[in-house]
């Protein structure tokens, strides 16, 4: 069977890839994923993909703050955020060492190792491929396992900037706010933006 290949300069970054896989591979994701979820603990500021999380809880929990907040003076000054290609850049081996750090079994995060390195890729468009691409970074979506490894991968975002800014993430959207009374509670914010972008 002959495949149509696609003209190099029609691919750019408009597509997004999304990984098929196989009934047995999904079994086995749902495995590891309950592994380690067992790992996590309940204690973190993510609202997205967990079981007994919801927009719904971070909302209410975000509003019972900022009341508190308000009836002592001041103000609330909040920030939505959204990371751009999240997924896409994920880091592989920064999220090996976060697996590593959350003492996750070693031959599970063997078989993760297995699943993300030395990946390829390619685009479909009307019947048209694209040539195959090494995929260097990035978490597989359309997989079991995408939405536990990002999380994983973006978890301790809140105690990196818990000094300067509270931090709820849902996914890879984040709302950021602080109480500002004086000029350097806004400094204060400023300085938070600046850590969660480095």
């Amino acid at each position: 069977m002959c495949m149509k290949q696609l003209p190099k300069d029609s691919i750019n970054s408009n597509y997004q890839p999304i990984s098929l896989s196989s009934i047995p591979c999904k079994i086995i994701e749902g495995f590891i994923r309950d592994h380690i979820m067992k790992c996590l603990n309940d204690n973190n500021n993510q609202y997205g993909f967990l079981k007994g999380r919801s927009t719904m809880l971070q909302l209410l929990r975000t509003m019972d703050e900022w009341t508190e907040c308000l009836e002592s003076g001041g103000q609330i000054n909040v920030i939505y955020a959204d990371f751009e290609k999240a997924f896409d850049k994920v880091s592989h081996k920064l999220l090996i060492r976060k697996l590593r750090y959350y003492k996750v079994n070693e031959s599970v995060i063997l078989r993760i190792e297995l699943f993300l390195f030395n990946r390829k890729q390619r685009v479909k468009i009307n019947g048209f491929y694209s040539d195959r691409a090494d995929v260097l970074s990035g978490i597989p979506q359309g997989i079991i396992l995408g939405f536990i490894l990002f999380i994983i991968y973006i978890n301790d975002l809140p105690d990196v900037c818990k000094q300067f800014i509270n931090i709820y993430l849902l996914a890879d959207a984040a709302k950021l706010y602080k109480r500002v009374i004086t000029d350097n509670d806004s400094q204060v914010l400023q300085k938070g933006l600046n850590t969660v972008q480095e």
